[in-house]
């Protein structure tokens, strides 16, 4: 079983606390990400557990074996544990060839050296770097050397792989290609994996399940599909997606028997068919939070019920359209698929998609439908 358990891991730094009890487990073979802005312990709980940073509290389980625990006086050292890991800046060896790279982890541990080359000629063909083996860091560009990075870890052959935001580096077209790597290799190779980011894209794409942290604690774990369409609170829909949730001040009221309203300062939106809403509290202050994609914009009105807004900005980029649309308090981004022209101020119908509404209570920011 190569799953991991965390239980109520704490790191203190002096008197500020990078992670807070976190408690997780980590399934067997699945691609885990833990997603959240700079600071908010993403890194630190990766660390923990390699065994690079040690807990201040808690347990942690890997294998069905005790890595860490301070209350049972249990500490297992880095190189003990059995993972393979996989640094920002890839940790070459410049005065080091690929070859040399890669079979240095190998040699120390004695392995004998028919088996050492059956190792790289195999995870070299793996990443595609069969030609470069002969190669030096500083004679290859930034994917080839993240490649090398991966292919050193795939040679351990451990069966747990920690990354902590290997694709950082790397530029846009790179790392869509190496993503597309990354999940076929996981998927071959079905090792348990833990990943850092704090790229949203990266983690909705690659991950099985996702780890929102902030401040130490997790504000949610779910798969990519739940954390994106059904964010449990503000910071998970404000963090996630791009670009950002609209979001709009307002109360929701019944006007029928299944008849629900809307109403914001300058604005009434019919919530009727919105999953939940019977739950909604009259009068209750609330935030309404939709994606740009649930949004569809028409020059003129139709029979949809629409919201007139008027264009403040129009920003293609080839396959979509993000437009910016404002009223008198209120701005919305809407998202289009190819071109949409439109003269600045002038005004659209704006169409909400009742089955992408979500609210917000405004004081608790959870999610309440």
């Amino acid at each position: 079983m190569n799953k991991i358990e965390l239980s109520n891991i704490s790191k203190l730094y002096g008197k500020v606390k990078a992670v807070d009890r976190l408690s997780l487990e980590i399934k067997q073979g699945e691609f885990l990400t833990l997603l959240g802005p700079s600071g908010c312990g993403k890194t630190t709980t990766l660390r923990m557990i390699a065994g690079l940073e040690e807990p201040t509290d808690g347990e942690i389980m890997a294998q069905q074996k005790i890595l860490h625990s301070k209350s049972k006086g249990v500490y297992v050292t880095p190189e003990q544990r059995n993972m393979g890991f996989m640094f920002q800046s890839y940790a070459l060896w410049p005065h080091m060839n690929v070859v040399k790279n890669i079979t240095l982890g190998l040699e120390s541990q004695k392995l004998p050296k028919q088996e050492i080359d059956e190792r790289v000629k195999k995870v070299l063909k793996q990443v595609q770097m069969e030609d470069y083996g002969a190669r030096y860091p500083s004679e290859l560009s930034g994917g080839q050397q993240q490649r090398v990075a991966l292919a050193r870890m795939i040679a351990s052959e451990t069966d747990i792989f920690l990354m902590d935001e290997p694709l950082s580096n790397l530029d846009a077209l790179l790392r869509v290609d190496m993503r597309s790597e990354l999940k076929h290799l996981h998927k071959t190779l079905n090792a348990t994996t833990v990943y850092v980011t704090h790229d949203q894209i990266e983690a909705l794409t690659l991950s099985d399940r996702i780890v929102v942290m902030n401040k130490g604690v997790i504000m949610q774990l779910d798969t990519p599909e739940m954390i994106y369409h059904k964010p449990k609170n503000l910071f998970v829909a404000k963090f996630v997606g791009s670009p950002p949730i609209n979001l709009i001040k307002g109360v929701v009221k019944k006007e029928g028997s299944d008849s629900f309203t809307f109403i914001s300062n300058d604005m009434r939106i019919d919530v009727s068919k919105v999953d939940g809403v019977k739950k909604i509290t009259e009068n209750q202050p609330l935030l309404l939070g939709v994606r740009a994609e649930n949004l569809s914009i028409h020059k003129k009105k139709g029979e949809d019920k629409s919201v007139p807004f008027s264009v403040y900005a129009v920003l293609p980029s080839g396959s979509e359209t993000i437009i910016t649309a404002r009223r008198e308090t209120s701005e919305v981004m809407v998202k289009v698929p190819g071109f949409f022209s439109s003269q600045l101020d002038e005004t659209v119908e704006v169409v909400f998609d009742q089955k992408g509404i979500l609210f917000f209570d405004e004081k608790s920011e959870q999610l309440l439908n």
